[in-house]
């Protein structure tokens, strides 16, 4: 049972990842647009600017449990294309970054957030971040760190930190830290395990959302010491979520963000959306149905269930994408058209 609940865990926690890299409408960049150029140093990343002069908004972007800069790098030409400087920030796996998603220190966001204002062509008060997944769970926390990130487009995200996956991707420890020391995690709980250990034993489909259901419903306690202090974001949060969400329950962590948000009287138009019919992945649905996703073959009769339709994933995919610019535009207004 063991070495199945650890094979359930590596698997699902890293199949974001897998299907955006292989299966997204996106195509896998052979090499950068014109107006892109990595980034190896103060942080790890691409920048892409648009092709107009002058200052514009800036946007931060973060991939999922991938960690790397492989998912966002696609992107980012579509929002220098509305005029933001977009900037991929890598957060592990890289030459120079974490090996594992464990400890992964907020100042990686801060040294981004420092070089992208110093640029001729950014307005240094007009700096959003969009995280999807577990890089919506760093982007809430990174905006509650440093009050320079003036939006929040949160992914189908968490609002408390969870555990961290170390070697193996078993999970260990948690998975941010700050000022060199780990912040506290909802940890895998043992009912967690043993409900995971049998989903996988029994085959078919496997739910990772119980899991996480699971952790967050076991120690009240440890989810409070685990909540990002979201009061600090100076600006508006915007939590997008998947009403079919399998990986994990985005519309109820997003719900406990926007009650954490009115109960700290946070001085912003928060906004949670929650798409009918569309599961974890829905964003990346951006070609129609045939790019959607809504399951991943694990082998033999099992699958990972990311929820959803493809039509579901997809229109909410349009809608979604609209409501993200709406946002942007009113949040940082200075963007050039």
């Amino acid at each position: 049972m063991k070495h199945l609940i650890a094979l359930v865990v590596f698997i699902s926690m890293n199949v974001l990842a897998a299907f955006i890299a292989s299966a997204a409408p996106l195509a896998a960049r052979a090499a950068l647009p014109a107006g892109c150029s990595d980034v190896r140093a103060p942080f790890v990343g691409t920048i892409c600017v648009p092709a107009t002069p002058g200052r514009h908004p800036a946007v931060l972007l973060l991939g999922g449990s991938e960690g790397g800069n492989s998912t966002m790098p696609l992107v980012a030409p579509l929002f220098a294309a509305r005029g933001y400087v977009a900037v991929t920030v890598a957060y592990f796996g890289l030459p120079g970054l974490p090996k594992h998603l464990v400890n992964v220190p907020v100042e990686t966001i801060g040294r981004a957030l420092r070089a992208v204002a110093a640029r001729g062509d950014v307005n240094p008060q007009e700096i959003g971040i969009l995280g999807g997944s577990k890089g919506g769970e760093f982007a809430l926390l990174a905006a509650s760190t440093y009050p320079q990130i003036k939006a929040v487009v949160a992914d189908v995200p968490s609002p408390v930190a969870f555990m961290g996956l170390g070697v193996n991707d078993m999970p260990t420890g948690c998975s941010w830290s700050y000022r060199g020391k780990a912040l506290p995690c909802v940890s895998v709980s043992p009912s967690a395990n043993a409900a995971i250990g049998m989903q996988f034993a029994r085959g078919g489909a496997i739910r990772l959302r119980t899991l996480y259901d699971l952790s967050l419903d076991a120690d009240p306690a440890q989810v409070r010491a685990s909540f990002f202090p979201l009061q600090r974001i100076d600006g508006p949060v915007l939590c997008l979520a998947g009403a079919d969400d399998e990986l994990w329950d985005s519309p109820r962590q997003c719900a406990m963000a926007m009650r954490y948000l009115k109960a700290h009287h946070h001085a912003y138009a928060d906004r949670s959306v929650v798409y009918p019919n569309a599961g974890h992945t829905f964003l990346w649905a951006m070609h129609g149905p045939q790019s959607a996703m809504v399951a991943s073959p694990l082998g033999g009769n099992m699958v990972m269930e990311l929820g959803g339709t493809r039509a579901g994933d997809a229109a909410a995919s349009t809608r979604a994408w609209a409501t993200i610019w709406r946002f942007l535009a009113h949040a940082l207004p200075q963007v050039t058209r």
